[in-house]
């Protein structure tokens, strides 16, 4: 059952007015729902039963019902099972302020096997899980997602960028032998770029602890990251500095535009990070 339709008329980067968007959830029992969000437009039908007046009671749907449709830009989708707990988020109350997020898991063993392989074949990823991952830490290793000290984890203190102060190290999703470092603010906006070490020294976010010390990676460009530079030449964006501090603790700072020899430690404005 469709238990909640929202539109969307202005966006969510911009503030600006927009085409509508639909954001879409779904009940298939008390403890499992997927969504859909980013549809440009939903069935006639359905639409119509969100516009009656009176208090909205859902809309019951068939296996294989048309609910709506995505054109010109991605579709969001995703289930969540509330009888799981993800592993990879140490400290699963940073992520109250959406409360699903821990209970996010791989929707292709729900699907039938037809629709499942088919979904499949579409897939850039081709390593297991095939649906990737979103929890990624690791408790007393540099690898997963930190929030800035004093921001609330996830909810940040701003709504509208409430993505400020996250930091990420995390394989790449399509080819997770990658590595990529993701930041809510960098220069103003939010990026994401590639890892490479320096002077030899790549440790993997996946083993750097509090005995590894400061670790500096030069930031690269990223995969699928546009415009792509020539063949062989991986553009540099800057530089960032990283040091455990504790089992849940990390101290880092961004050198956007610096090279690997500009840098030479951390500055007063390196920041804390937790989790």
């Amino acid at each position: 059952m469709i238990y909640s339709l929202q539109p969307r008329d202005i966006s969510i980067d911009t503030g600006q007015a927009k085409q509508r968007e639909w954001h879409m959830d779904i009940a298939h029992s008390c403890s499992f729902k997927s969504y859909f969000d980013l549809l440009t437009s939903i069935d006639p039908a359905i639409e119509a039963e969100w516009n009656r007046t009176g208090a909205w009671k859902g809309v019951h749907l068939k296996a294989g019902q048309l609910v709506g449709h995505i054109g010109a830009q991605t579709l969001d989708f995703g289930v969540y099972d509330y009888g799981i707990t993800l592993p990879g988020f140490v400290v699963p109350s940073h992520y109250d302020s959406e409360p699903w997020k821990v209970h996010t898991v791989d929707p292709f063993p729900y699907f039938p096997e037809g629709i499942r392989d088919a979904l499949l074949q579409k897939m850039l990823r081709h390593v297991e899980p095939r649906a990737g991952k979103i929890d990624h830490d690791v408790d007393g290793r540099l690898v997963g997602n930190w929030f800035q000290r004093g921001t609330n984890g996830y909810k940040g203190l701003n709504p509208s960028r409430y993505w400020d102060g996250h930091r990420a190290f995390v394989p790449d999703a399509i080819d997770p032998s990658r590595w990529i470092f993701s930041a809510g603010n960098f220069s103003g906006e939010a990026r994401s770029f590639a890892l490479a070490g320096v002077d030899g020294n790549a440790p993997d976010p996946s083993v750097v602890s509090t005995e590894t010390g400061l670790v500096k990676y030069q930031l690269v460009q990223a995969p699928g990251m546009t415009p792509s530079p020539p063949t062989g030449q991986l553009q540099m964006f800057g530089v960032v500095l990283v040091q455990m501090t504790g089992t849940r603790t990390l101290k880092c700072e961004a050198f956007p535009g610096k090279s690997a020899s500009e840098v030479a430690g951390f500055t007063a404005l390196a920041k804390m990070y937790e989790r």
